[in-house]
């Protein structure tokens, strides 16, 4: 906890990791919505015609997103390794 200012913390979150995971964060999101559209079809209820087909296609968009975000998170961290062992 900051003493000076304890709504800002002392040692904050990196942009990279706060960025990384807020991407995945909304990656999942969207999963969430998709699965959601995709069992709504599945189920019989009437939806907008192709939007189960969007759902399902945009699944690997997600996928890669995902992936991308928690490569950005892997760097991050391997940054901030390398700063500490620098460090210490």
């Amino acid at each position: 906890m900051n003493v000076i200012n304890p709504a800002k913390p002392l040692y904050p979150i990196p942009d990279a990791t706060r960025s990384a995971v807020e991407g995945i964060r909304e990656q999942i999101e969207r999963l969430d919505r998709n699965v959601t559209e995709v069992a709504r079809g599945e189920s019989g209820d009437t939806f907008a015609a192709g939007s189960r087909d969007r759902a399902l296609l945009e699944q690997n968009e997600i996928v890669t997103a995902v992936r991308a975000n928690a490569r950005s998170l892997e760097a991050a961290n391997e940054t901030l390794g390398t700063l500490l062992d620098v460090k210490v």
